[in-house]
């Protein structure tokens, strides 16, 4: 009951779309996946908050005019990185890092931030969170193991195919490999061809 999901549903904003939101005990929750390292998360960060507010407000009937002060879910944006560009384990992105200086040279103090925290999920990084998290540690494996056979010279398709079979015997991400190998397949294709 106190869990409230926000994804905004096929609504594409500026060619974006947030991959997961939800609130939960007062915190509005916004994960995005990257494959490719991306500075500007906190720009399209502000940008999902603000609509994702908008529909919070209207949808709870809360009146920003008002005298009263409203309540809003504290906000949370997190990163999963599994890129192949080297990173760290984890990084703060900010939104003032792309404010341009003033006329003068200096930054000042910007009125509006955002933050977004990128966790790096590949296979060898945050080893505790993969631990405690199966699918996060069988995805973060199989990834490794695409990169690992394009590293040995293998085209696209050839490096998942093969990536496929390693994890269905190790039993990762089995039931979903074994229960949807071609569509995996085709999906990950289709994102590669996209990219």
């Amino acid at each position: 009951d106190d869990l409230e999901i926000t994804t905004l549903e096929d609504v594409i904003y500026l060619s974006m779309k947030n991959d997961l939101s939800f609130i939960i005990s007062s915190t509005l929750n916004l994960y995005e996946h990257q494959s490719t390292f991306n500075p500007n998360m906190p720009i399209r960060g502000l940008i999902y908050f603000a609509r994702l507010y908008e529909a919070y407000i209207k949808k709870h009937s809360l009146d920003v005019y008002g005298r009263q002060r409203i309540s809003l879910p504290a906000p949370q944006f997190i990163v999963f990185y599994n890129g192949r560009e080297n990173q760290p384990d984890e990084l703060i992105l900010k939104l003032s890092d792309c404010f341009t200086p003033n006329r003068t040279g200096n930054h000042y103090s910007p009125v509006l931030e955002c933050h977004a925290r990128m966790v790096n999920i590949n296979y060898g990084h945050n080893q505790k969170l993969l631990d405690n998290c199966k699918r996060l540690h069988d995805y973060s494996y199989f990834v490794a193991e695409v990169n690992k056979n394009l590293d040995s010279g293998y085209d696209f398709s050839n490096a998942v195919y093969y990536a496929m079979n390693v994890c269905i015997k190790k039993d990762v991400l089995s039931d979903i490999l074994e229960k949807s190998k071609s569509e995996v397949f085709n999906m990950l294709l289709t994102e590669s061809a996209c990219t």
